[in-house]
C-alpha cells in the first residue's frame, strides 16, 4: 500500500474540514459584530424604554479594573477557640453562639436598641463597636441593596470588599436579623462568615460597564417586557474551590423584578460579559 499517499489524503481532508470550519467561524463573527454594531446606535435605555421596562438615569459607561482573586475560608471553631484563650469577655464568647466550620451563628441577649436614623451603616458600627460582639468587625461593609424585609423583621448583609468591590457570596457575609419597635430596631441574631487571605491571582484588568453588562442581558432575552431593575451591583462572585482555597471573579450582579412582582438577580462575568447566573462553583478535590 501507498503509505505516503494515505497520508498526504489524510492530511488534506483535515486541512479542508479546518478551513471550512474556521470560514463559518469568520462569518458566524462578521455576522455578529454586524448586529452588534446596528444595536449600538440605538442607546440601551432607549431599546428597553419602548419594551416598558424600567430603570432609573443612564447605565455607567466605565471600565474599572479588577482581579481574579483567591481566599482562605476562615474556620470559626478555630478562631472562637483563639478568642477564648485571648481573654476575651463577651457576649459572643459566653453567650449562644454556634459554630460548624466556616459559619458562625449567634443569638443576641444584649438588650440593646438602635435608634432607625436612617443612617444604618452608622448605627451597625456603633453597635458593634459598643458591645464588642462581632469578630473581624471592621472588614464588612454593609450592602443596603441586599436588604430583606419580612414583616416585622428585617434582614440586613455586609460584605467583605476588595479595592472598594464587594464579594457577593456566602463564604464572605454577615447577615443581621433586626425586629423593628416603632423607631427602635432590636439586634436578634447573626449569622457569619469570613474569608482570609485575599489575594489577586494576576494582574489587574479591565472589566466591562455596567452599561454592558445590562446590553448582553437585553439582546439575550434575560429582561422581559415590563419589567423593571431594581439594583445593578459590580461584585465578585464564586466561581471555582480549589484545595481548600476559594476562587472569585468579578461580575455584574442585576436585579430585576418581573411583572408578576418576583425579582430574579442575573449575573454577567464582568472580565469576559457572559451571562453566569446558573454556573455552578466547580471544585477541584486534592490530588
Amino acid at each position: 500500500m501507498d503509505f505516503k499517499r494515505i497520508e498526504w489524503i489524510f492530511f488534506l481532508a483535515f486541512l479542508g474540514v479546518n478551513i471550512f470550519l474556521i470560514s463559518i467561524y469568520r462569518e458566524a463573527r462578521s455576522e455578529q459584530n454586524i448586529v452588534s454594531r446596528s444595536n449600538q446606535k440605538i442607546p440601551i435605555e432607549q431599546r428597553l424604554a419602548s419594551e416598558n421596562i424600567k430603570s432609573e438615569g443612564k447605565f455607567s459607561k466605565e471600565k474599572i479594573l479588577g482581579y481574579y482573586l483567591s481566599a482562605e475560608p476562615t474556620n470559626m471553631d478555630e478562631q472562637m477557640e483563639k478568642e477564648r484563650a485571648n481573654g476575651t469577655d463577651s457576649e459572643l464568647v459566653n453567650g449562644q453562639t454556634t459554630m460548624d466550620g466556616a459559619v458562625l451563628n449567634h443569638v443576641v441577649n444584649d438588650g440593646a436598641y438602635l435608634r432607625n436614623n436612617g443612617r444604618m451603616t452608622d448605627m451597625l458600627q456603633n453597635y458593634f463597636e459598643r458591645t464588642n460582639n462581632l469578630m473581624f468587625q471592621k472588614e464588612y461593609t454593609y450592602i443596603p441593596e441586599w436588604d430583606r424585609l419580612d414583616g416585622d423583621y428585617i434582614e440586613l448583609f455586609a460584605a467583605q470588599t476588595y479595592e472598594g468591590i464587594p464579594i457577593n457570596d456566602t463564604s464572605s457575609r454577615l447577615g443581621i436579623t433586626v425586629r423593628k419597635e416603632d423607631d427602635l430596631l432590636t439586634v436578634v441574631s447573626y449569622t457569619q462568615t469570613h474569608v482570609d487571605h485575599l489575594t489577586p491571582l494576576r494582574e489587574a484588568m479591565t472589566l466591562y460597564s455596567e452599561e454592558d453588562a445590562v446590553n448582553t442581558l437585553y439582546i439575550n432575552n434575560k429582561i422581559p417586557s415590563n419589567a423593571t431593575l431594581k439594583w445593578q451591583q459590580l461584585a465578585y462572585t464564586l466561581t471555582l474551590k480549589v484545595r481548600g482555597k476559594n476562587v472569585y471573579v468579578p461580575a455584574w450582579f442585576v436585579a430585576i423584578e418581573t411583572p408578576d412582582e418576583t425579582v430574579q438577580i442575573e449575573r454577567v462575568n464582568a472580565l469576559t460579559n457572559r451571562i453566569i447566573t446558573n454556573t455552578t462553583v466547580r471544585t477541584v478535590e486534592n490530588t
